[in-house]
């Protein structure tokens, strides 16, 4: 996440406060419990357009990424 609060510090703000609006808390170590519920947060509420792997020479937009196999790993 490092990468979209330099390259959108804005969207990374919203997004945060849109999860934190949802009761979801990132202080500290998430109980694994938790942890799904916050990514499906953050998943949700990011924009389709950010690009959250550019420096990694990956420009595939954050609404075209699968996901499913990230979440399955958790």
């Amino acid at each position: 996440m490092r990468e979209i609060a330099a390259r959108y510090p804005v969207t990374y703000r919203r997004v945060g406060d849109a999860v934190a609006a949802r009761g979801l808390d990132f202080v500290g170590e998430p109980p694994p419990s938790e942890t799904r519920r916050i990514m499906l947060a953050i998943i949700a509420a990011m924009p389709p357009h950010v690009i959250p792997y550019g420096s990694m020479g990956d420009n595939t937009p954050w609404g075209l990424i699968d996901w499913e196999l990230f979440l399955s790993s958790l």
